[in-house]
């Protein structure tokens, strides 16, 4: 290794590395040594404690030392796939290696390997189709192995002898990133000890101690950031001159239900901060038609009162026209100038609505990730909203704000988080949450229904269709897949489209279209062109469509209860009476029928949220890459909440000044705030 090497150099000039396996490694987003170090395993292989077959069940995650007896192939897809016949003296099984060709050269027969994985049994014989794979040579270890996620041309023994090497040189010189006096009353190691024993454990017990003062630290930084931003808004003092509420008056009197207890509550959160000297920055947390919509106009009204503009922002055209369409109905006759922004907007009308937000000509603006644009300007933007923000990059919320003057802002979020997460996730917002609903909702029936009986389900949908309403069927994945037996969305569109649903009009949605398509599918689905839309969970978070009455999710076993809740929420918005239909694959067992039945069950989004969070941890809920979530690596989420809890704690003391010797707490602050971390940390805040 070069002596000079630095954590901010190139991977390529690592000793071993160079240029291609650079090249490699960069696919992985390992750009510079640092990206390496926090390269972290996505699990373990314990060979320590090897298993047999004759002692494991179907299912059951185990390592294996198995020994090639043979090869053939099996047929798939149109394609021969390595079909791999081994033995570890207690029994045979066999490799399904789809996509894999590369294995009929590696696990020749006599070749003796360790194999991490499940299996299933077909027939008498144990299948593993997804497995991971060390050959047992003098380099195979029996300790607690790191398992990394790879790229073709990377192999788990590359990587642990390149991570390991940097790791021997260069962990003693990270710094550490919380204040001494912390680290050293938790009895929290230093933190390239920590590194090192979370990529190579010494023991399980190791292993998860390692784990919680990482994600402490974490913790501990990101809160810190929350504490320094909540204390910076206290110092800013917006000037606002008192609304008349006139306008507000107006709008109650013409609506045609009263508001529910929970919107009256989170209004008056809302009115508190929109009448305190510091800038809001709260978030609305409501299942999908909870009227967490209503509210915000409420709020738009007050700074309409004060002459003052108001930013609507949503994450796709199609939805941001239903908010203009809404909005323009809703205040139709309060003379409120309300004008829509998007991309298709150009040319001579975009200029001369760009220059009627400057001179003040718009009230409200409505429109999507155009008003980041540069050249959109406001006369006196007071209070940015932003529906479904978690749609959105992390800095493009500040970005909006930073176009007015100490702006109001209002985020609106129909995912129902539990409180955990939420104060992870949305650490500088307040929250406010609309847990009741609307009364005269017609609401949603859900039923399980076996694979074998999907014929009745095919037979309601065409009575419901055959009496003019629409329906959704939903899949888990777009095409078909080598590995996975799963429906998938375009064969089955294909299958529904011709064999069973031929007498109607059927169309397909799915993520990998365009903007422009998808929001073209939508509106005419809406525009009832379209009968039946068979998607994949693109149309999670969507438009109103009140006619439509039915979904079907099929293979439902594969979907959150959190993701199936959010899908269901697309249909029961109208007049009629509406059913989502959840059908297991046939191999789905008892334990995925006893969870899918805790959707028949409750409507509650933030229940359910609550079961989830328990069956899978925090980032199958909001997703690996959700913005705002750091890179925690705890997912035992009552450890999580604990830890959460204690860092917040400490970082607001800490800011406080309560704890810790002022001179130091400086000097660790001014440092902090120049520190990489610090800046990464910031992002998440998006200004």
């Amino acid at each position: 290794m070069n002596m000079s090497l630095k954590l901010n150099s190139e991977i390529r000039y690592i000793k071993g590395v160079g240029p291609s396996t650079a090249e490699k490694l960069n696919r992985l987003g390992i750009e510079i040594v640092e990206d390496l170090i926090y390269y972290f395993p996505r699990d373990y292989e314990d060979r320590r404690n090897l298993k047999t077959l004759a002692e494991t069940d179907e299912g059951e995650k185990a390592t294996f030392h198995f020994k090639v007896i043979d090869q053939g192939y099996i047929r798939f897809n149109g394609r021969n796939h390595p079909k791999i016949k081994v033995t570890d003296k207690t029994g045979i099984a066999y490799l399904y290696c789809f996509n894999r060709n590369y294995l009929k050269d590696i696990l020749v027969p006599g070749t003796s390997f360790y194999l991490i994985g499940k299996y299933s049994l077909k027939g008498r014989y144990p299948i593993f189709s997804s497995f991971n794979y060390e050959l047992d040579d003098n380099n195979a270890k029996l300790g607690i192995i790191p398992v990394y996620r790879l790229t073709s041309g990377i192999s788990q023994n590359l990587l642990r002898k390149i991570i390991k090497t940097v790791l021997d040189s260069l962990s003693d010189k990270l710094k550490e990133e919380i204040p001494e006096f912390i680290r050293k009353g938790y009895k929290i190691p230093p933190r390239g000890e920590i590194i090192k024993r979370i990529h190579f454990p010494p023991s399980q017990r190791e292993l998860r101690r390692m784990r919680e003062a990482y994600s402490y630290q974490e913790f501990f930084k990101y809160q810190l950031i929350v504490a320094m931003a909540k204390s910076k808004n206290k110092e800013i003092k917006k000037n606002r001159i008192k609304s008349s509420g006139e306008l507000r008056e107006k709008f109650l009197k013409k609506l045609p239900f009263k508001l529910t207890n929970a919107q009256n509550r989170v209004l008056s959160e809302i009115d508190r901060d929109l009448d305190s000297p510091a800038p809001m920055n709260r978030l609305i947390q409501g299942d999908v038609g909870s009227g967490k919509t209503i509210v915000s106009v409420f709020a738009a009204l007050k700074a309409l009162e004060r002459n003052e503009q108001v930013a609507f922002m949503a994450p796709t055209e199609i939805l941001a026209r239903q908010h203009y369409n809404s909005l323009k109905e809703y205040l139709s006759d309060l003379n409120v100038k309300i004008e829509f922004l998007s991309s298709s907007v150009k040319g001579v009308k975009r200029k001369e609505l760009v220059l009627k937000l400057l001179k003040g000509d718009v009230d409200i603006i409505v429109g999507t990730h155009a008003l980041f644009s540069d050249d959109v300007e406001f006369r006196n933007l007071s209070l940015v909203i932003i529906d479904e923000q978690q749609k959105f990059g992390v800095l493009q919320r500040g970005k909006l704000r930073q176009k007015g003057k100490h702006t109001d802002c209002l985020v609106m979020s129909a995912t129902p988080i539990p409180r955990t997460l939420s104060m992870t996730l949305y650490g500088d917002l307040d929250v406010s949450i609309i847990d009741e609903m609307p009364q005269g909702r017609i609401g949603t029936e859900t039923h399980i229904v076996k694979q074998a009986e999907i014929n009745k389900v095919y037979d309601f949908v065409k009575k419901e269709v055959s009496e003019g309403r629409q329906a959704y069927f939903i899949y888990p994945v777009i095409e078909e897949s080598a590995v996975l037996d799963v429906k998938n969305a375009t064969e089955s569109f294909e299958y529904l489209n011709n064999e069973i649903f031929s007498e109607f009009n059927v169309a397909l949605l799915h993520g990998r279209m365009s903007e422009e398509e998808k929001d073209k599918i939508m509106q005419e689905f809406k525009d009832r062109k379209y009968d039946i839309l068979v998607s994949t969970t693109v149309v999670e978070v969507g438009v109103d469509i009140p006619n439509a009455t039915v979904m079907v999710i099929e293979q439902a076993e594969r979907f959150g209860l959190s993701n199936i809740h959010q899908l269901r929420g697309r249909i029961g918005r109208g007049k009629y009476k509406s059913y989502c239909f959840l059908i297991p694959d046939k191999s789905a067992g008892r334990e995925a029928f006893n969870r899918l039945m805790i959707l028949k069950h409750t409507n509650d989004g933030f229940k359910i949220a609550e079961w989830d969070l328990k069956l899978r941890g925090p980032g199958d809920i909001i997703g690996k890459k959700q913005a705002g979530l750091p890179s925690f690596i705890i997912d035992d989420i009552d450890i999580n909440t604990k830890l959460i809890y204690r860092a917040q704690k400490d970082a607001r003391k800490f800011v406080n000044g309560e704890i810790g010797i002022e001179k130091e707490r400086e000097l660790f602050l001014n440092s902090f705030i120049q520190s990489e971390s610090y800046k990464r940390a910031s992002l998440y805040f998006g200004g």
